[in-house]
């Protein structure tokens, strides 16, 4: 028991179901988890539900952990999702359409707003809790992955406040190997401008060789040394038949 710290407020995970304390518990065992379940399902439907505050942030457990058992895809996992899910419908939008949305997101998949209204009937505070990157969502999400690069890279060279704030960022995206997911003059102005504003010279990774110019380079090379074979073979000949001769 920890002190000072009222149990029902905290959540302790989905796997425990209310067993446990540190749980916000609003009915029985058996009805809360059946409850849910089927807010659950309700909100991979819809991707959004409005209900009360504190229901919210107890579906938010349950919602971040379906996606994160989805994407492990193994047989114990999707039973797991499974048992978590009441419909097929739910179950295939979770893995058709929030799965590959969230393959660059390791964790953070929804957003609880608190509505600062309430309820007419019993004064409840209410909230909308729903799933992120998504057409129609409340707010722009923070991007990851591709998106994050570009986003970085478009604020890093639109303003000297921008270029402060994404310095260390911007480096470490020009650090790693390979090349970043950027056009050719907006890679160049980025190098330019981390150069200006570090001082020091950076050693930026050499882009690495397609298969087809190296390809293109051993063809090249071959060439090279056919003709030289040639060409000495051409000085060589004369004096062979004088030789012979």
């Amino acid at each position: 028991m920890v002190v000072g710290v009222t149990p029902r407020f905290l959540a302790k995970g989905a796997r425990s179901k209310g067993r446990k304390a540190y749980f916000r518990k609003f009915m029985p065992q058996f009805q809360q988890w059946a409850l849910m379940k089927d807010m659950l399902n309700k909100l991979v439907l819809e991707q959004r539900v409005e209900t009360t505050l504190p229901k919210a942030k107890e579906l938010q457990q349950y919602a971040e952990e379906l996606v994160f058992l989805a994407k492990k895809h193994t047989a114990y996992h999707d039973s797991q999702v499974e048992s978590m899910l009441t419909s097929p419908e739910a179950r295939q939008i979770l893995y058709e359409r929030m799965l590959p949305r969230y393959q660059d997101r390791a964790f953070h998949f929804t957003r609880v707003v608190n509505m600062f209204r309430y309820r007419f009937r019993d004064t409840a505070q209410l909230s909308l809790i729903e799933y992120i990157d998504r057409p129609g969502e409340l707010r722009p999400a923070n991007p990851v992955g591709a998106a994050r690069v570009q986003h970085v890279a478009q604020e890093f060279l639109a303003t000297r406040r921008g270029r402060r704030r994404h310095l260390n960022e911007m480096e470490r995206i020009l650090g790693k190997p390979g090349e970043p997911p950027l056009d050719a003059g907006v890679l160049d102005r980025c190098r330019l401008e981390v150069l200006k504003s570090s001082g020091t010279p950076l050693k930026f990774p050499e882009p690495e060789e397609s298969e087809i110019a190296k390809t293109a380079a051993a063809v090249e090379k071959s060439e090279a040394a056919e003709a030289n074979e040639a060409v000495e073979a051409a000085h060589d000949r004369p004096v062979h038949a004088a030789a012979a001769a």
